[in-house]
C-alpha cells in the first residue's frame, strides 16, 4: 500500500528535518543566529544578555536571565506553532527534558538525574540481576573468555542488547560513573556470552545500590576548562589500549568518554599520545562551541600523567626516540594546537588523574575517590568516599552481599514517558 502524506508524520527523519527547517527559519526571522558548531542552538542578544534556544527534534529549552524575555518568546512560539495544538510548557527551577531532570534549586549548581529511568531499568531487569554491589565492574572487566564461550540466544540475547543500550543512554547523560563498564559491554553486542551477561548484571546491581546518586555540575567562574586524558596500555584481549577522558569547568564531569583504541600501540607512551589524539576533536569542538555561546575562556588545560607523552605532544618529532619515531604524523596534531596557543598541557600525578576512572575498572577507595570528582558528590552524602560503603559493609564483603534481593518492585515505580520525550 502506498499513501501520500498531507502533513509530516511525527517520528520520521523527514519530519524532523522539515520541523528543523521551519523552526530555524522562523528563529532567523526573529533575529536569532545559529551557533556554527551546533545547528540546533540559536542565540539572540536581548537587553544586553543572551537569549538561547536549544532543541532536540521538537523539545525546546529556552533560557535568559530575565523572566519577561522568556515570556515574550513563549508568546511568539504560541502564536506561530500553537494554533492547532497548545504547547506544553515547563517553568521554574526543575525541568524534565529528554528523560533527564534538571534541578536548579541550589544556587550555582545544577543536578542532573534520571532516577525514574533507572527505576524502569531495574523494574524490567531479570530476577537474576537482583542485588547490590559497590562498583559497576570487577577487575576482570576487559577479560574476554575465548575458550568455547557460551553464547546468549533468544530472549536472553535480546534482554542483554536492550539493557546495554538503555545504560548507554543513561551513562552519556546522568551517570558517567558507569561509563567504563558500558563502553566494554557495547563492544559485545553482536555475540554476547554468559560472562558478558554477568558483567551487565553487575552494572544493574550497582545502579540499584546508587539509585539516588545525582550528577552535580558547577562552574567556578575562572574561565578555565580542564580536561583529563589517560590511557591504559594493552588492556584488551587483542592488545589494544583504552582511552579515558573527562572535562570540567569547576565541579562534576560535564563530558566524559571511555573508548577502546583502534590500533595496537607499542608502548604506554604511544598509547597515551593516541589517547590524547582521540579526545582532541571533542576538546576543540567544545572550545569553539562555548566561545560562540559568548562564554569567555581563558585557559584550556589538558592534564596527563605521562611525562614522555607530554614531551612528544609539545615537541613533536623533536622528542621522538627509536620507540616512537614510527608513529603516524597525525598524532602530532596536538603539537600544532599547543603551538597555536589553543591548549596548554600540564602534568597531573597518577593518583590525581580523574580520567583513570574511564580507562579501567577501579576498585575500593580509589574508585570512590575518583567517583566523588566525576559526580561531584557532596561530602555529607552517603555515597562520598569519606563514608563507609553505601551497603553498610566492607568492600571485602561486597561479593557476598551482591546476591541479596530487593524483592519485587511495583509498577508505580515506572516512569511513563510523555509524548515528544
Amino acid at each position: 500500500m502506498y499513501v501520500e502524506l498531507l502533513k509530516a508524520l511525527y517520528g520520521t527523519l523527514r519530519a524532523a528535518r522539515l520541523f528543523w527547517e521551519k523552526l530555524s527559519g522562523k528563529l532567523q526571522e526573529w533575529g536569532f543566529i545559529a551557533n556554527p558548531y551546533d545547528d540546533c542552538v540559536m542565540n539572540k542578544m536581548v537587553n544586553g544578555k543572551m537569549l538561547t534556544v536549544a532543541w532536540h527534534v521538537d523539545d525546546l529549552k529556552v533560557s535568559h536571565i530575565e523572566v519577561a524575555v522568556v515570556d515574550d518568546f513563549v508568546l511568539q512560539m504560541e502564536d506561530e506553532f500553537g494554533q492547532e495544538t497548545p504547547l506544553n510548557k515547563s517553568r521554574g527551577k526543575i525541568h524534565d527534558y529528554l528523560g533527564m531532570i534538571f534541578d536548579f534549586q541550589s544556587p550555582g549548581i545544577v543536578k542532573v538525574t534520571m532516577f525514574d529511568y533507572v527505576r524502569m531499568i531495574l523494574h524490567e531487569a531479570p530476577k537474576d540481576m537482583n542485588g547490590k554491589v559497590v562498583n559497576p565492574a570487577a577487575k576482570h572487566l576487559f577479560t574476554v573468555n575465548g575458550d568455547n564461550p557460551k553464547l546468549l540466544t533468544g530472549d536472553r540475547q535480546e534482554t542483554f542488547v536492550r539493557i546495554v543500550m538503555q545504560l548507554l543512554y543513561l551513562s552519556q547523560r546522568a551517570q558517567p560513573d558507569i561509563r567504563t563498564a558500558v563502553s566494554f559491554l557495547c563492544g559485545r553486542l553482536t555475540m554476547p556470552d554468559e560472562d558478558n551477561y554477568k558483567k551487565l548484571a553487575r552494572v544493574v546491581k550497582y545502579l540499584r545500590g546508587t539509585l539516588t546518586l545525582p550528577l552535580v555540575l558547577s562552574a567556578d567562574g575562572s574561565g578555565n576548562v580542564n580536561w583529563w586524558v589517560d590511557a591504559s596500555f594493552a588492556v584488551h584481549s587483542d592488545m589494544k589500549g583504552h582511552t579515558g577522558g573527562t572535562m570540567s569547568m569547576g565541579g562534576g564531569s560535564i563530558y566524559s568518554t571511555s573508548t577502546k583504541q583502534r590500533l595496537v600501540t607499542r608502548s604506554s607512551t604511544e598509547c597515551e599520545v593516541v589517547g590524547a589524539h582521540d579526545v582532541m576533536p571533542q576538546l576543540m569542538w567544545t572550545t569553539h562551541f562555548l566561545r560562540h555561546q559568548g562564554i569567555t575562556l581563558k585557559n584550556i588545560v589538558l592534564h596527563q600523567d605521562n611525562k614522555s607523552a607530554i614531551l612528544l605532544e609539545k615537541n613533536g618529532r623533536g622528542s621522538s626516540t627509536k620507540r616512537t619515531r614510527h608513529m603516524n604524523i597525525r598524532y602530532f596534531y596536538i603539537k600544532n594546537r599547543v603551538d597555536a596557543g589553543d591548549i596548554k598541557i600540564e602534568y597531573c600525578p597518577t593518583l590525581e588523574m580523574i580520567a583513570d576512572y574511564f580507562t579501567k575498572p577501579l576498585q575500593g577507595i580509589l574508585f570512590r575517590k575518583m567517583r566523588d570528582q566525576v559526580m561531584n558528590i557532596d561530602p555529607s552524602s552517603e555515597y562520598h568516599s569519606g563514608h563507609r560503603s553505601v551497603l553498610k559493609n566492607d568492600d571485602a564483603n561486597a561479593a557476598k552481599n551482591s546476591a541479596s534481593s530487593l524483592g519485587t518492585r511495583t509498577y508505580k515505580d515506572v516512569l511513563l514517558s510523555s509524548p515528544g520525550t
